[in-house]
């Protein structure tokens, strides 16, 4: 001031009563023929406006909430503290300049917020979106802000404010509770789904079961031998097909709680078909082409599965001859089933893949309207897939399992 310079400065006083004031200080330098020859002094208790600011920063520092203003014409922007630690600096730490703000907004949302503030500033009124900003330190937040357009009396918008909140918790935690509240839905459906199985499905072939078992032991010695082998093999049967719904009951919990863990290893695609026709009840006669030397990544334990599924729905609602054929490509190995029946019917095809779905013309016979759905994620599993289509001509169904080739 001594040298002819204004002073402007803020100080911290303490007044008689022992209370802290905070003032702002002007020293004006009395210059006369150009040597200062003393100075004005004006002080101003700005104790309020100190005291008011501090709460207004402790409180938006504990909702995580920055404010921000933007003057149009010259494009300057003043910042919150706690908007300088969303955007991971301290405050004052940089230039809140256009430019600078808009590098730290992420590449993939900076268009978004160029229209939305471009929008606001042409036309006025009030906006909000959620972004993501990159912080220095190459750290990625989500932020909720909301502004608003002021203008003057002529109704031309020469300033923008607004508010900036860091959500990436809240967005983190909101994700969680939806997929908890997925899975949770998933598993009173699955339990529903089970529960009717045992209910109606499970309950026909163990009553079967106990019933021919109860005659076997009442009727024994009055019983021919005949009528002892067919109660047995009636009860095998029956068995047989509890075996099955139960397996399905397993392999459907196994895919719906996302733990399928396939073993993947190199084998032989030709023996892994040859084992899985074997696995088929009575041996029935299936035309089989291909294969020779071709070798899979996969699970075999799942494969096998997902081929005798499908032979076995070839065999039972198809008609034949049915059909097995391995067909190599570049980096897969196709294994085809086909039939010679009516096929799938068009408008049920969309929910082939459901779980617990059979075709209008299938509801009588034996099934729990699980395999195909555990088929395709089985092959998911194996990195493979499992379509279906119309056999040529528009005669048969050709389910067709894709699966990684190893040279």
């Amino acid at each position: 001031m001594l040298n002819g310079e204004e002073q402007l400065f803020d100080r911290t006083l303490v007044d008689t009563s022992g209370r802290t004031r905070h003032t702002q200080a002007s020293y004006v330098p009395d210059v006369v023929d150009g040597e200062v020859r003393g100075f004005f002094v004006l002080v101003t208790d700005v104790t309020p406006r100190v005291e008011a600011q501090r709460a207004m920063d402790e409180a938006q520092s504990l909702a995580g909430v920055g404010s921000w203003e933007m003057v149009v014409e010259t494009g300057e922007f003043r910042f919150s503290d706690e908007l300088f630690r969303i955007f991971g600096d301290e405050p004052g730490a940089f230039v809140p300049t256009l430019d600078a703000l808009m590098a730290r907004v992420h590449p993939d949302d900076a268009d978004r917020v160029t229209e939305k503030r471009t929008r606001a500033t042409r036309e006025g009124g009030t906006y909000g979106m959620e972004y993501r900003i990159v912080r220095p330190d190459g750290s990625v937040r989500e932020v909720r802000s909301r502004g608003r357009a002021v203008s003057d009396a002529s109704g031309t918008v020469v300033r923008l404010a607004g508010s900036v909140q860091d959500v990436t918790e809240s967005n983190a935690a909101a994700r969680e509770l939806a997929r908890t509240n997925a899975e949770l839905v998933q598993l009173n459906e699955l339990s529903a789904d089970v529960v009717g199985m045992l209910g109606h499905d499970v309950r026909g072939p163990l009553s079967v079961v106990l019933g021919y078992l109860e005659e076997l032991d009442e009727e024994w010695d009055a019983a021919s031998k005949e009528d002892r082998r067919s109660f047995v093999k009636s009860a095998r049967g029956a068995a047989e097909r509890l075996r099955t719904l139960v397996d399905d009951i397993l392999a459907l919990a196994s895919v719906e709680s996302g733990i399928i863990n396939a073993e993947c290893s190199d084998h032989d695609i030709e023996v892994i078909v040859a084992d899985a026709l074997g696995e088929l009840p009575g041996h029935p006669t299936v035309r089989v082409t291909g294969g020779s030397g071709l070798r899979v990544w996969c699970d075999a334990f799942h494969v096998r599965q997902i081929i005798a599924n499908l032979t076995g729905n070839a065999l039972r609602y198809g008609a034949p001859p049915v059909a097995v054929t391995v067909v190599p490509g570049d980096d897969t190995v196709s294994v085809i089933v086909s039939d010679q029946g009516a096929g799938v019917p068009e408008e049920f095809v969309p929910r082939l893949f459901d779980r617990f779905t059979r075709a209008p013309g299938q509801r009588s016979t034996r099934g729990t309207g699980l395999g195909l759905y555990i088929a395709r994620r089985l092959a998911e599993a194996n990195d493979g897939t499992l379509r279906y289509q119309r056999g040529p001509g528009g005669i048969g169904a050709v389910f067709t399992l894709t699966l990684p080739r190893v040279d």
